[in-house]
Order: structure tokens, then sequence, then C-alpha cells
């Protein structure tokens, strides 16, 4: 029921935003890309009843900064960063909620994940983007992990590669082809920095990253790398 509520608020708020900047724009609207967004926020956010209205803003306000970003932080009609991270880290910072990643607590996914995931892997050929992703996370959770016995280890890794939002974010998030960088070392750099801002060990001070604020960082790296879009930002708003 929850489930339902969440993915029909978040549905009709998703395409009711977009069509608004769209026609504000004079933009053409992409259904579908506003779906996947749409789905990404539902998988992320713990699903909401509606009578809790405190739950049911949060998922309007993620929904609606998401569609907002593809047209308020752009470039020659290219957004700078994953709209649904961006909706989320924004409101959760902005309202101090946390995004729960519900989608990573329940194993029974993870086949039609990776499936789902090998079949954008084999038609986007991020093979390079992803492998430094995995092994960025995956060595991080080694040498942080238990040491004391194989056992541990293993089951370091299989909290992280099984029972975690792994999966889903290296297959779902990082692929996003809009904000993926293009070029084979930037893809690798990037997968890599993700990767390591995605682990939960890495830490600046007291702040430890989320996984919403660790694609943002990446979508951030991949602006910054290209210098052509820079020069076209600058000269968008000069």
């Amino acid at each position: 029921m929850k489930l339902a509520f969440s993915a029909v608020l978040v549905l009709l708020v998703c395409l009711a935003v977009n069509w608004a900047f769209a026609r504000a724009f004079g933009a053409a609207s992409n259904w579908e890309s506003v779906v996947i967004s749409a789905l990404i926020i539902v998988l992320i956010i713990t699903p909401v009843a509606p009578s809790d209205f405190a739950g049911d803003a949060f998922l309007a306000l993620v929904s609606a900064w998401a569609m907002a970003s593809k047209y308020m932080v752009a470039t020659r009609k290219r957004h700078l960063f994953n709209p649904a991270a961006f909706g989320a880290a924004l409101v959760g910072i902005g309202l101090h909620r946390t995004v729960s990643w519900w989608v990573g607590d329940y194993a029974a996914l993870l086949p039609v994940i990776v499936l789902g995931g090998a079949l954008m892997l084999s038609r986007l050929r991020y093979y390079g983007m992803v492998t430094a992703y995995a092994v960025a996370v995956l060595a991080i959770t080694i040498a942080y992990g238990d040491f004391s016995s194989l056992a541990g280890i293993e089951r370091s890794l299989s909290m992280m590669a099984i029972h975690s939002m792994f999966g889903f974010f290296g297959l779902v998030m990082l692929t996003e082809p809009r904000t993926a960088p293009v070029g084979q070392w930037r893809q690798i750099v990037y997968g890599a920095l993700v990767g390591l801002l995605f682990s939960p060990y890495t830490h600046i001070g007291t702040y430890y990253f989320t996984p919403e604020v660790a694609i943002l960082c990446g979508n951030l790296f991949v602006f910054l790398s290209n210098k052509r879009r820079i020069q076209r930002w600058v000269e968008a708003i000069a």
C-alpha cells in the first residue's frame, strides 16, 4: 500500500513539474527520463503512507527538485547532476532528513538489479567505469573490514556487495548516461572517485559522504574535467 501510494505521488509530481519546466523553457519533454527518475526516487526513499504528511511532503519536494534540476542546473539543455540524487541531497540536507536507500535492504531484488544492470552495460559499455567503482568500494571494504579471519573478510564483503545498495548504485545511478563522462580514462577516474566517496568509511573530518552526495561529487568532476562544457556554461551566464 505504501509503495503504491509513494509511486503514484512521485510520478504525478515528477510529470507535473517536468511539464511545467519544459513549457517554461520551451524544451522537449522526455517522459521516459521522467519515469526512470521517478522510479529511482521511489526505490531510494522509504515508502510513506497517505497520512504521513511530513513524509509525503519530503517525497514530493525531492521529486520536484529532481525535475527542476534538469532545467535549472544545466548547460545547453544537458543537466549537470543526476536528478534523483540532486533532489534527495538538496531536500535531505535542507530538512535534515536521511535517504534510506531501502532497495539495498532486499537481497531478493539483487538478481533483478544485476540482470537489468547487465542489459544496460551491454548497451552503454561502461565496463571500465563500473569496474573502477567496484574495485574502489571493495578494496576499501577489505582494508577496513574484519581481518581477524577469512570468515570476517567474507562477512564484510557480503554485507557490502549483497546486503547494501552497492549493486543498485553502481549499475543504475553511476551509469546514468546524461551525466556520465565521455572517454575511457575519465570514466575510470569517475567510477573510482564515486566508489571512494560511496564507501561508508570515507569521511572528511566528522563528515561522512552519503551515496547521493557521492554521485553529485562525481557529476561535478565530470563537469570540471570537460573544458568545452565549462566554456559553454561561462558563455551562457555571461
